[in-house]
């Protein structure tokens, strides 16, 4: 969703995906996964700023997959399966919303082939989002007052209100994301947090009604070695609105595997260690 991306696209069998993974680039591989109503494009912004690190993005293929597969679970298994396929190690996993439950799945199932994790607005513990309920119709109000959700400022325009009604006015396409929307819900992971012991850094937007500041919280209470920044007048998606201090936040973790407190920046984005 949103546009299409300005990088270059490559196609595997059943997804498409970006890739600035190179020997030649730094660190371990980010992969970065988006959410339920998302595309590579989200990234773009983010991907401006790190294009020195190696990056892999694929886009999780929400509508081909079989209807079976459209699980949290099942969709961590096709995430091992695609990054056996690209021959990515060790990787930090990066995930926004839906992207950062298939994530900790990941993490959960696969303990020992995940070095950290960065999540932002991420399901898993409590959403309220557009699929999770049905209303009798769908219209172009309604669509950009639910997607007016997900941004603190106004950034929902024509473009993103048509991508959403021609998903939600195909019964196929919609049947899928009421299927995975649901599993979202119903995979709760709380009870499982304390089994993550990797680094993990959650960068929050202070203003997100999609998954609220409390949900950030208690990801920090419940997850061992987190590390929570806050992003003021931001919603569900920083890397989106807020590329700069998400790449800041994002490049300090990956080098020191911590946030340190900012002194200059300490007014704008507040830290909780836990």
């Amino acid at each position: 969703m949103f546009g299409k991306t300005k990088f270059e696209v490559r196609q595997a069998e059943g997804y498409r995906y970006i890739d600035l993974a190179d020997s030649k680039k730094e660190g371990r591989t980010l992969v970065l996964l988006h959410g339920m109503f998302g595309g590579l494009s989200n990234f773009d912004p983010l991907l401006n700023r790190v294009q020195h690190r190696s990056v892999f993005v694929p886009e999780i293929p929400v509508y081909s997959l079989e209807k079976a597969r459209l699980t949290i679970p099942e969709l961590a298994n096709w995430l091992s399966q695609v990054l056996k396929e690209h021959a990515v190690k060790q990787p930090i996993l990066l995930g926004n919303s839906m992207g950062g439950h298939i994530a900790l799945q990941y993490a959960l199932t696969h303990p020992d082939e995940v070095e950290a994790l960065v999540l932002t607005g991420s399901s898993g513990l409590f959403e309220n989002d557009l699929g999770s309920s049905r209303p009798k119709r769908y219209d172009r109000e309604y669509v950009k007052e639910r997607a007016s959700l997900t941004f603190y400022e106004d950034l929902v325009d024509d473009t993103i209100i048509d991508e959403i009604l021609e998903i939600l006015q195909s019964p196929s396409k919609l049947g899928r994301l009421l299927r995975v929307a649901r599993s979202t819900h119903e995979h709760n992971l709380e009870d499982k947090l304390n089994q993550v012991q990797q680094p993990v850094l959650l960068i929050w937007g202070k203003n997100d009604v999609i998954t609220p500041p409390e949900v950030a919280e208690l990801f920090c209470e419940k997850l061992p070695n987190a590390t929570l920044a806050w992003i003021d007048r931001c919603g569900h998606a920083p890397m989106m609105e807020h590329p700069d201090k998400f790449a800041a936040r994002l490049i300090n973790f990956l080098e020191t595997n911590q946030c340190s407190r900012n002194n200059e920046e300490q007014h704008e984005e507040d830290y909780s260690h836990h």
